[in-house]
């Protein structure tokens, strides 16, 4: 592929205004959800208010490819190191999105077959014991792409393909997740950018490497998560002690420029899942982007997250789009 077809504008990136039912039916939910088996009762902790929840959140992750496909840049995919790169793993993918995305009756057989060249050659050509960290990021991030498309697509061919791979998606993210550090809370003061900017472009960038592991490991966590309780009614993630940087402008910024100075505009919000009434009440609905949203409306429910947004905020994200119950 050409580097022109990945050639995005270093706009700060902003999620579009996409009807999120256009890429995840009813239809196809209510066909994942007749999977449960009526055996496992005692396990099925179904309510229809967790349900609310986790069919809001698969919506929005049935939006990731298109998004990904337009802007270049998604909740766990950043632009910058997308373009600066330019990996064969994500440039396979983007094509696979943007093809997915104009897929009809008549096109849809090849289409389909694309998919499953790209998703086949990613899972043969990565090695996680010799794939470098930025390697295995960007086969993840493709690999989580491709499990998006096939487990909400509606295809049972496809949806079996993406069943059958959800170990190698739970590997490489386990993988991922022992290489992924903390990262640094305390950055150079912003006034000495202009002193160090070799340093500080080193800090923006690892920044870039380090808070984009987390979030695509959180993400493909997630969409484990979400699907199983579609599929089985229950959660089967057991793990969830991670944390990821809750401020859209930082992760929405292009240019190292922009980065500082959001970075010198307040302090950083770093805030662990399993610990988020705490973190989060430095936070300012202004601050949370896609991910940070997704997270919120799975710990604290869909009535919850559009109060503590406020109207302008839950029109963005959809949250006003159809009346959920209360949780």
């Amino acid at each position: 592929m050409s580097d022109t077809f990945s050639n995005f504008s270093n706009s700060a990136f902003s999620l579009a205004g996409i009807p999120q039912d256009g890429f995840l039916s009813s239809a196809v939910i209510e066909d994942i959800v007749a999977q449960q088996n009526p055996n496992n009762i005692g396990q099925i902790t179904s309510h229809p208010a967790i349900q609310d929840r986790v069919e809001f959140v698969a919506k929005r992750l049935a939006m990731a490819p298109k998004t990904f496909s337009e802007q270049g840049q998604t909740m766990f995919i950043h632009r910058f190191l997308f373009q600066e790169r330019s990996p064969a793993a994500l440039q396979d993918a983007l094509s696979a999105c943007a093809l997915y995305s104009l897929k009809n009756v008549d096109n849809q057989a090849l289409v389909f077959r694309n998919l499953e060249q790209r998703q086949h050659q990613l899972i043969a050509n990565t090695d996680i014991l010799l794939a470098s960290e930025m390697d295995l990021l960007e086969a993840l991030q493709a690999l989580i792409l491709y499990q998006i498309i096939r487990l909400f697509d509606g295809d049972i061919r496809l949806r079996a393909q993406a069943e059958a791979d959800e170990a190698v998606l739970m590997m490489w993210a386990a993988q991922l997740r022992l290489r992924t550090r903390h990262v640094q809370r305390s950055l150079p003061d912003p006034a000495e950018v202009q002193l160090l900017p070799e340093s500080t472009s080193k800090d923006w960038r690892r920044w870039l490497i380090e808070e984009s592991s987390r979030r695509t490991v959180i993400t493909a966590f997630m969409l484990k998560g979400v699907y199983d309780f579609l599929r089985l009614g229950y959660d089967t993630v057991p793990d969830f002690n991670m944390s990821f940087t809750a401020q859209a402008a930082l992760w929405n910024s292009q240019s190292e420029i922009n980065w500082w100075r959001a970075h010198s505009e307040r302090e950083q919000i770093e805030v662990p899942v399993t610990h988020w009434d705490e973190a989060i009440a430095k936070a300012k609905p202004n601050d949370l982007e896609e991910l940070g949203v997704l997270i919120m409306v799975m710990l604290k429910g869909i009535d919850a997250t559009r109060k503590w947004l406020g109207q302008s905020h839950d029109i963005r994200y959809g949250l006003e789009a159809a009346e959920y119950r209360s949780v």
